[in-house]
């Protein structure tokens, strides 16, 4: 695996003083992923511009102008098709962990891709870990830039087992020598670092606590009940605030409550999504939305969810002033825009896949086409979904649908991959999909959705037995 970092690092060095450009996944492994190769070229003086995209379908492409050296992150493994039919006769790296296609014949790539040395792209290393190894490859004193790629490998939920698997440890380990990084066993609540312990406990819902998730009172009582103060002298108390005997008896309750309410083949699951590894990164402010990893990923992605992946693109590069700025208005834009999406969810309701194991909405003309995958996420947590059936998201375009599934870690945990059933259940219609078990997309004809979502139901009922 080194030798072929190496030999794309050996590329990037040899067109030092050509024309680069990065293009990476609008997302937060994908922002992550171009950040790091970017501050990689920029600590070596190489001149180079960045372009993100949402995904690498044919359309995209072809509006895709071919440089001297093209780096793509976190993407192009799983359209190489697409990409060789553009980019073919130019000097091109794919740093991907995404399931790739086969093209021959192609010389002037370097692909380098998690499942070429055996690693699962989507328990084991992020696109955002197969750019660090090249950065490390480039420089070992880039070996500070492998928290970046633990917010990516965050940002795709490759801790749903309570811990990091396969290299994504390496990466972390090398993340801690630097020491930029802190792991250590915790509550797996959002927001450990800024968040009052009741509202962090209110919007924990995978998997779903009877009497706790979605309800504050329900979450004040609880805390009384276990003898947990949510407020002190200085104000509310954070998850972080807790005692080791608190965070145990929280944890006991939590997991009690939880286990009354999962179906019993994933009772197994349940402690390892309550107590886990929780990642600290030890350069920000003790009270920053940076401090967490994984809330570093959420403000990563919620500036490419409204389309300003560049902001997030500076944060993560290390900007603290101008794009962190920028970034803090754009995330009270996304909170907003958040509480009508769920306002949408609450008056139009869900539709039922006709085997029952869907659920979908069409939002279309109500939630913009990049923030619907967020929508459909935040709906597995709302009480009238049901959290052990997949999500989709529909908008509707210029005679093209827009496709964002989502399911719960308990179901990715059971077995089930999603990327690869929208793929499939794409292809079938005429369409294109891809992604990640938990997180996906597709697009297909507009007229072809009813026949789309019935393939999907099938394949998901089919991986589930």
């Amino acid at each position: 695996m080194l030798t072929v970092a190496r030999k794309a690092a050996e590329l990037i060095k040899t067109h030092r003083n050509d024309s680069i450009q990065i293009i990476s996944h609008m997302d937060a492994d994908g922002v992550c992923a171009a950040a790091v190769i970017s501050k990689a070229l920029d600590r070596n003086n190489v001149e180079h511009h960045t372009k993100f995209v949402r995904m690498l379908y044919r359309e995209v492409v072809e509006e895709l102008e071919p440089t001297d050296l093209t780096i793509f992150t976190d993407l192009g493994s799983s359209q190489l098709q697409n990409v060789h039919n553009r980019f073919s006769g130019h000097d091109v790296i794919i740093a991907d962990h995404h399931v790739p296609e086969r093209v021959e014949g192609w010389r002037e790539l370097v692909h380098f891709n998690a499942h070429q040395f055996g690693l699962d792209g989507a328990q084991e290393v992020s696109g955002a870990g197969m750019a660090y190894i090249i950065a490390r490859e480039l420089d070992q004193a880039n070996r500070d830039l492998s928290g970046l790629a633990i917010v990516g490998a965050l940002g795709d939920i490759q801790d749903a087992w309570g811990k990091l698997l396969g290299y994504n440890r390496q990466i972390a380990k090398d993340s801690i020598d630097s020491k930029v990084l802190e792991q250590k066993i915790d509550l797996m609540f959002y927001g450990r670092h800024t968040r009052p312990i009741f509202k962090a406990l209110e919007t924990f819902t995978d998997p779903p606590i009877p009497g706790v998730s979605n309800s504050a009172p329900g979450c004040v009582s609880l805390l009384k009940d276990l003898d947990i103060p949510f407020k002190s002298d200085g104000g509310w108390r954070r998850p972080i605030d807790l005692t080791d005997l608190e965070k145990r008896r929280l944890a006991t309750e939590l997991i009690a409550r939880a286990y009354t309410a999962v179906p019993k083949e994933l009772v197994q699951y349940v402690p390892g999504l309550i107590i886990g590894e929780a990642h600290t990164l030890l350069k920000e402010d003790e009270r920053s939305m940076l401090r967490g990893a994984d809330e570093f990923s959420t403000c990563i992605n919620s500036t490419a969810r409204h389309e300003q992946p560049l902001i997030g693109f500076e944060v993560a590069k290390g900007d603290r002033r101008t794009y962190y700025r920028a970034m803090l208005k754009l995330l009270r834009y996304h909170r907003r825009c958040i509480a009508e999406g769920m306002e949408f969810i609450e008056q139009s309701g869900l539709e039922r896949g006709r085997r029952g194991y869907l659920q979908y909405f069409d939002a279309t003309g109500e939630i913009k086409e990049t923030f619907i995958g967020t929508i459909a996420s935040l709906t597995l947590g709302h009480p009238a979904c049901d959290p052990y059936k997949p999500m989709i998201g529909i908008i509707r375009k210029d005679g093209v649908a827009k496709i964002s599934a989502r399911c719960s870690k308990l179901l990715f945990l059971k077995g089930l991959d999603m990327a690869r059933a929208i793929r499939d259940a794409a292809r079938l219609v005429g369409g294109e999909g891809g992604g990640h078990a938990v997180a996906c997309g597709a697009q297909v004809e507009e007229n072809r959705i009813p026949e789309f979502l019935e393939r999907f139901e099938y394949l998901i009922i089919e991986q589930l037995g």
